[in-house]
């Protein structure tokens, strides 16, 4: 094995093939509604949206616990180093009457365990909050679904920029080709002496332009397809491929719907719905009016001994024995237990007229989402109105601009055949040129305005996105 490594330029030269081999990353490919897909799969808003909507249901289960049953456990243990000194009437233990002594009731070490349960029975503002939650929980719904709209619109303009750069690529691609044939022939007609210095020094500078022009639209393919992917929440450095063509979207398919209701535009449904919470707000501050009742029960033990380690043995108790001057000696429990059941009633009498304001604010606060439901009922009807007219407008200078385009490379083919039969003249055949070079960026720029006059169509009329 050792001649392999005689010789080490070889080896480097298939070293850097292998890893340029594997470095090269095959681009994934996408429709558009591929693209728009994965983008509502992928984009970080619309990610985030549907962390909120999470957040939304575990409000949801937060307030349904507070009207499950809710037990607790408790234990401590109390060194007291000076027991709290009570004061009695001495009279009653055979003193003075009206005179009072000092004792000490209390041992310096008490402990206790005891086990608390609870159990709402009935409170206005739970049941008010368990409705406002499963709202806040449609309104997180509807904001996911504006999220979608939002990045469908900004997928969409992205795919059809880099759909439209694409397709002037492949134009001055070919405008190149046909220039530089041009250019050649003419400078050897030049060196033949047929056509003057100036005919080729034409020719070269509209070459030059053209060639700047392609290198402008190759980056702004770039840029679009970087647009593209940020929305799609892909990597800047993975590549990606359009599986479509700008001729798979016909003008013809750009025709507009006139049906139209305010419940298909999401902001409307968002309005909507905090209305809906809006009236729940202010019922909840009504139902605070209402008494509550919460039963309640506990359980536990408790004991208390001089010394800390006698709180875990049994308490020796000597009592008086049957037979006059006897004692008898027994154990008991040092721990001893209670319990306590009952009901907690709260009935509000006057809170110095705090709900009653707070009615009065949280109402005018619901007329206000009410005029804003009213003032985008105006809006969606202006955009809507607005996006038809750009949408036709769009349609009509789309056709335009494609008579031109057809009529100017009718002209350039005439011109170029009359040039090349001596009785044309350079100039005329550049001028046709750059009018046909014109004629096919006012095309495609006529056609990406309608495109993207279509997306704000759809949008205003709510059909850009469904789920």
């Amino acid at each position: 094995m050792k001649r392999y490594f005689k010789h080490p330029l070889l080896l480097a030269l298939l070293a850097h093939a292998g890893l340029a081999q594997a470095q090269e990353v095959t681009p994934r490919t996408f429709t558009l509604q591929q693209a728009i897909t994965h983008a509502v799969e992928n984009n970080a808003t619309v990610k985030n949206e549907r962390l909120n909507l999470g957040i939304a249901e575990a409000q949801i289960k937060e307030t349904l616990a507070q009207g499950l049953p809710q037990i607790n456990a408790t234990g401590n243990i109390t060194y007291n180093p000076i027991v709290q000194t009570s004061f009695i009437d001495a009279g009653n233990f055979g003193g003075e009457a009206g005179t009072y002594m000092p004792v000490q009731f209390g041992l310096p070490y008490q402990g206790s365990a005891a086990l608390s349960a609870s159990q709402m029975i009935f409170n206005g503002s739970y049941f008010v909050g368990l409705r406002a939650s499963k709202v806040f929980r449609e309104l997180s719904e509807r904001n996911v679904q504006k999220a979608n709209v939002d990045v469908a619109e900004a997928v969409a303009l992205a795919y059809y920029g880099a759909l439209v750069s694409e397709e002037r690529l492949k134009l001055l691609g070919a405008n190149l080709q046909r220039l530089d044939t041009l250019y050649r022939e003419t400078r050897i007609m030049n060196e033949n002496g047929f056509v003057e210095a100036i005919d080729v020094q034409r020719l070269k500078v509209n070459l030059n332009n053209l060639r700047t022009e392609y290198d402008n639209v190759e980056r702004s393919l770039a840029l679009n397809l970087a647009a593209l992917k940020f929305q799609m929440g892909i990597p800047m450095n993975q590549p990606i491929a359009l599986a479509e063509s700008i001729q798979d979207f016909e003008p013809g398919s750009l025709a507009a719907d006139e049906a139209f209701q305010y419940q298909q535009r999401i902001e409307y449904l968002q309005l909507e719905t905090t209305r809906k919470l809006a009236e729940l707000d202010i019922k909840n501050t009504r139902v605070q009016y209402y008494p509550s009742l919460t039963a309640f029960a506990n359980y536990g033990y408790n004991a208390a001994k001089r010394n800390f380690g006698e709180l875990f043995e049994p308490t020796t108790v000597v009592m008086p024995g049957p037979v006059e001057g006897e004692t008898v000696r027994m154990q008991v429990d040092t721990w001893n237990e209670y319990a306590a059941v009952g009901l907690n009633l709260n009935v509000p009498i006057f809170d110095g007229f705090l709900k009653a304001n707070t009615i009065r604010r949280k109402k005018l606060l619901a007329d206000q989402v009410e005029n804003q439901m009213r003032n985008l009922e105006n809006a969606i009807d202006l955009e809507l109105e607005q996006a038809r007219i750009s949408l036709q407008n769009s349609l009509q200078s789309l056709e335009t601009q494609q008579e031109n385009m057809d009529l100017a490379q009718e002209v350039f083919r005439v011109s170029k055949i009359k040039y090349q039969q001596g009785v044309g003249s350079n100039l005329e055949v550049v001028e046709a040129e750059n009018a046909l070079k014109t004629a096919e960026t006012n095309y495609y720029q006529a056609l990406y305005n309608a495109l993207i006059a279509r997306v704000a169509y759809d949008k205003a009329s709510g059909t850009l996105y469904t789920n």
